[in-house]
């Protein structure tokens, strides 16, 4: 294979975010944002017959939308402890996989909800957290590409699966 550049790309849209401290419940924060990007390659033709899905069409990777929700919660205990609460979440709609816009490695749509869970010291000097990752363990493609030797297949790296995990920070 041959690496080209495109020659022309255009992206237009729109990106929002939000971040907001409540004054009635301390200790809680939101945070969103929301973007809208319509990109896609340039309508030239490109010399590559494989490629002849490109001019034109949405760019490969490229969600039109995209969105991501978050709350976190501290709060003070003991003496010298704080607790803290996050979840989140992150939306993808459907999007191409492929560098050739193939049909099959298209991804549809899908949400991934993170959590985390910790306490440690007020001065930030130590915290342990319990986190989780994609809790609800969605399969979605990252890459979707032509297998080698295998005329008509193709093979995908997958997100990571539901993951659990105890993380311990120590500033000194």
């Amino acid at each position: 294979y041959v690496v080209r550049s495109i020659p022309k790309v255009t992206s237009k849209g729109i990106d929002t975010e939000v971040n907001w401290q409540s004054t009635t419940v301390k200790g809680l924060s939101l945070q969103g944002g929301v973007t809208y990007a319509d990109t896609r390659y340039g309508k030239d033709k490109l010399p590559d017959a494989d490629l002849w899905r490109l001019p034109g069409s949405h760019i490969s990777f490229a969600p039109l939308w995209s969105a991501s929700a978050s709350a976190t919660y501290q709060w003070d205990f003991g003496g010298d402890l704080i607790g803290r609460f996050n979840v989140g979440a992150k939306y993808m709609s459907e999007h191409n996989t492929g560098s050739d816009l193939d049909p099959e490695k298209i991804q549809s749509a899908y949400t991934l909800v993170n959590a985390r869970l910790g306490f440690g010291a007020k001065n930030q000097r130590w915290m342990v957290e319990l986190w989780g990752q994609n809790l609800g363990d969605k399969t979605y493609k990252q890459v979707a590409f032509d297998a080698p030797l295998q005329v008509g297949s193709w093979n995908t790296f997958l997100g990571a699966p539901r993951t659990y995990g105890v993380t311990l920070r120590v500033q000194y």
